[in-house]
């Protein structure tokens, strides 16, 4: 009874000091520690069943050094004591050196080294799953009885059930930290996303990339671009500006060598990712100029590294390289995929921004080519005119749809046309040179305004009509007087009101015309206006009438009241002061082309 006694309460012991271990290295130091104590052994070790099937020393207890170091990794093999009481769920007791030798000869000799006697191997299982085994030894023969047994098997049990539940733990924990993981990854992706889309230069966002990488992801990120048959190195990043400014110095003294088959060079060119684990010494002495170029390198302490290409519809755009240093962490295959998907995300985004820049360079030489590339020297009138494509990438890059002209008529005077055509693209630019081209001609062949307009509105019915494209034009005719002063002829067609700036006013000319390219005889009505020395005719198209802003729509009111600012202007001081308000109006932004033809008569 009092044995009985004192076992209860050895295991209560044993069971309190377990509650306090969370991780299987302790609830093996605190089993081993404990129960050699309870039980009077003189030795102990606890094994971890590993997944690979095989058995990990997590603690021990009175073995020397000799002897426990080549069995804390041990294979299960039949024939052992303790594979025997593992690989069977079943303790097997050696009470003293004569049945090692009888039951275990090929193991008597380790098994009593050391002048140990008896021993006890004791499996440890919870629910039929095997968790490993713990064994004690005695210097002494042991006598295990029915009753010393039993509570060997419960003290095994105990440390079964807490080894458990610390796995468990484990387990748990593992699974949260790959889920926080997970989710901080994917915020990354998601910030990799938004960033490469911010209205940045290339290496603005490469340079905000790689610091978006640094410390999240690695120590050290580094990106490269191909740019035609060389490799830059675009940007590179640290959280320590000390050791950034150290490395962007040793490469300033050893710069690297772009032709250099290997590293992110070559997986710029080549676009085969390159992962390493661990970084092997000879890497850094085969990439070494000399022996303290060597001794420099090591300095920065690399450990691990993942290069990846920037790949795209089957062609590489650079390589994005990450590095662990002195935080001693190691990249895994899961790191290799994850940066690989940043790195698709990052090419992506590069592409498509080059598509863009080589669209809007195609999309402005074309716009540029449909407009005059100066304005004609007419004798009496000051010309100015300006040209403002869209700048809101949202609204995509097509060539515009606006277009002006002033060109002499034969009688000796000078005719000015602005246009707006409806839409973008390919289309809208065939009508544009339409437009101009015809009015050219028609002008050539003598025809007013009115005239004029109707022969381009046969033509816009007869070639662009299948295209459902209209216009707006406002076209006029302008006669300098003897006087110095101007006569001005002017037909709209649905196109915005002129301006007229005198000395002391702002005038709105509105003009009733129908649009052109929709109706077969549209109703058109010429206007006359007197200009004299000093006043300014302003013709636009409705990109700044209707610019958009914060405070809603430019309009006419606001236009009148910037071309009636107070001071002596110029056409062409007037038209940067216009085109600046409707920019600025638009904080930049511009979400249509703006055109403005400005003909002022000369004082």
């Amino acid at each position: 009874m009092n044995t009985t006694r004192a076992h209860g309460t050895a295991l209560q012991r044993l069971a309190v000091a377990l509650l306090g271990a969370v991780t299987p290295e302790a609830i093996g130091r605190v089993s081993v520690t404990v129960s050699v104590q309870l039980l009077g052994a003189d030795a102990g070790i606890l094994f971890d069943r590993t997944d690979a099937g095989t058995l990990t020393s997590l603690f021990s207890v009175g073995w020397p050094a000799e002897i426990e170091a080549p069995y804390r990794h041990l294979e299960l093999r039949r024939g052992r004591p303790l594979s025997d009481a593992a690989l069977d769920g079943t303790p097997v007791w050696l009470e003293g050196a004569g049945q090692w030798r009888a039951r275990y000869p090929e193991m008597a000799a380790i098994g009593t080294a050391g002048d140990r006697e008896a021993t006890a191997c004791l499996p440890l299982r919870v629910d039929g799953r095997d968790l490993g085994a713990m064994v004690f030894s005695f210097d002494r023969p042991h006598a295990f009885g029915p009753d010393e047994r039993a509570y060997l098997e419960a003290v095994a049990a105990l440390c079964a059930q807490a080894l458990d539940r610390a796995r468990l733990l484990v387990v748990e924990r593992r699974a949260r930290g790959d889920a926080e993981r997970e989710r901080d990854r994917m915020e990354v992706l998601a910030r990799t996303a938004g960033l490469m889309e911010e209205p940045l230069s290339v290496e603005e966002r490469l340079q905000r990339l790689a610091d978006l990488m640094v410390p999240a992801l690695a120590d050290w990120c580094a990106v490269h671009l191909v740019r035609g048959d060389e490799v830059e190195q675009i940007a590179v990043a640290h959280d320590d500006p000390a050791r950034l400014d150290f490395v962007l110095r040793l490469q300033e003294r050893y710069p690297p060598d772009p032709s250099e088959r290997s590293g992110a060079f070559e997986v710029s060119r080549s676009g085969t990712p390159v992962f390493l684990p661990d970084i092997p010494d000879e890497l850094l002495v085969a990439g070494a100029v000399d022996e303290e170029h060597l001794q420099l390198i090591r300095s920065i302490g690399m450990r691990s590294a993942v290069l990846v290409p920037l790949v795209v519809r089957g062609h590489s755009l650079g390589a994005l390289t990450l590095v662990h240093a002195e935080s001693g962490r190691r990249f895994d295959e899961l790191d290799l995929a994850f940066v690989q998907r940043v790195a698709g995300t990052a090419a992506v985004a590069l592409d498509n921004a080059r598509l863009y820049q080589q669209q809007r360079r195609i999309a402005h030489t074309l716009q540029a080519a449909l407009l005059p590339t100066v304005l004609p020297d007419t004798p009496g009138l000051r010309l100015a005119a300006r040209y403002r494509p869209q700048t809101d990438e949202r609204t995509g890059v097509e060539v515009g749809g606006d277009v002006y002209d002033v060109v002499a008529t034969p009688d000796g005077r000078s005719a000015a046309m602005i246009a707006d055509v409806c839409g973008k693209g390919p289309d809208a630019a065939a009508l544009t040179a339409l437009i101009r081209h015809t009015l050219r001609a028609e002008v050539a062949h003598g025809l007013g305004p009115v005239d004029a307009l109707h022969r381009l509105n046969d033509a816009i019915l007869r070639e662009a009509r299948a295209d459902g494209r209209f216009a707006t034009v406002a076209h006029a005719r302008i006669a300098v007087e003897p006087d110095g002063g101007a006569t001005v002829t002017l037909v709209g067609a649905g196109h915005p009101p002129a301006l007229v700036r005198r000395t002391a006013t702002v005038e709105l000319v509105p003009t009733s015309g129908t649009l052109l390219g929709v109706f077969p005889d549209p109703v058109l009505r010429e206007t006359t206006l007197r200009l004299d020395p000093g006043d300014i005719l302003v013709l636009y198209t409705d990109g700044v009438t209707e610019a958009r802003g914060v405070d809603g729509f430019y309009g006419v009111d606001r236009m009148t009241a910037a071309a009636g600012a107070p001071g002596p202007w110029t056409a062409a001081a007037l038209a940067d002061a216009l085109l600046t308000d409707v920019v600025t109006f638009q904080q930049g932004v511009l979400h249509d082309d703006v055109a403005l033809l400005l003909v002022e008569v000369a004082p």
